[in-house]
């Protein structure tokens, strides 16, 4: 399964966003704009699959997380 969670630039900005949110107790409107960047580029991405009547494609991009979901998971990790 697709996951725009376990791409290398999220796992990367994920852990800047973390030490952010542990210094200031928020999550960083700019690292949440870049997540949401990446995860776009794999929605559009599974998106198209869709489209191409991949049916397992459209469950992968439902079931993809908020960027918000992905941050709180982190963070309780």
């Amino acid at each position: 399964m697709i996951n725009w969670t376990k791409d290398e630039r999220t796992v990367a900005l994920m852990a800047k966003a973390v030490e952010h949110a542990n210094e200031f107790d928020e999550l960083s409107l700019e690292h949440e704009a870049q997540l949401e960047l990446i995860r776009e580029e794999y929605l559009t991405d599974l998106w198209c699959e869709f489209r191409s009547e991949d049916a397992d494609a459209f469950e992968e991009w439902h079931n993809q997380p908020t960027v918000e979901k992905a941050f709180h998971a982190e963070i309780g990790a």
